[in-house]
This record gives structure tokens, sequence and C-alpha cells, in this order.
């Protein structure tokens, strides 16, 4: 019998740690090549990346030619999905595309360290937790 994959979406801020910092890359890795993990993303998560891995203050800790690396990298082994559905349900708006991802992929699990998010628990089906908590659930830490 096929275990069932885990279907997980980490929220743009942990591409970010993971580009400039060895220790999330480490990890990031880890979960990329855990089998019975798929990760999941979406055009609104790279642009959103994009926008803020551009600013000057990142500068100084990497040069783009190694966030287009990394980003090849990483995209190459995780799984795209279109948003459909129109979700609101965050205290912050620019979140919201966050949760529609969430149900239209079906994802078990939304890794995210903003409280905006963190706060409601859980979107349909999928379940919003920390790094840590996660990793806890799928014995990692």
């Amino acid at each position: 019998m096929a275990v069932k994959k885990i279907r997980l979406i980490l929220d743009t801020n942990w591409y970010i740690s993971a580009t400039i910092n060895e220790s999330s890359r480490k990890l990031l890795y880890e979960l990329l090549t855990n089998e019975n993990i798929i990760i999941l993303y979406s055009n609104e998560i790279l642009e959103e990346y994009q926008k803020v891995i551009t600013r000057e203050k990142f500068k100084k800790f990497i040069r783009i030619e190694q966030v287009t690396r990394f980003m090849d990298l990483v995209i190459s082994k995780i799984e795209n999905v279109a948003i459909k559905t129109d979700t609101k349900g965050s205290r912050d708006p620019d979140d919201n595309f966050l949760l529609s991802l969430s149900i239209d992929s079906n994802a078990d699990y939304l890794v995210t360290g903003d409280m905006d998010l963190l706060v409601l628990k859980n979107i349909g089906l999928t379940q919003i937790l920390t790094l840590s908590s996660f990793l806890k659930i799928i014995s990692l830490s």
C-alpha cells in the first residue's frame, strides 16, 4: 500500500530564509528530498519572493545570480498550482493568496511564521502551523 504523501506549502519567508541562511537552506533541502513530501507553490509565491529578495537590504547577503540558481534548483523539485479560488480570511489581505493556494492545492499543511495566518489555525482541510510544529509532526526536529 502506497503511503499518502504530505502536501505542503511553505510561506514565501521560508524561501527567503533558505536563500540567505545556510541552516534554513539545509532544512529546505531535507524537505525537498523527502520522498513523502510534495512541496506546492504558486506564481504568486514566486512574484512575492522576487519582490522581497531583490530589496536593497538583501544585496549584502546574496547576489542575483545566486538567487536565480537557488530558485531554478528549488522550482525543479516543487509542484506549481494555479490559484483559482478567491479566499478572504487573513487579517492581512496580502496573505489571502496563501489561503487560496491551500484550498486549490488540497494542501495538508501551510507552514508560516506569520501571525496573521497562524491565528487562523486552518483553512479548509489545511492546517496552518509554524515550521517547528510541522517538523515535530514529521519527526525531523
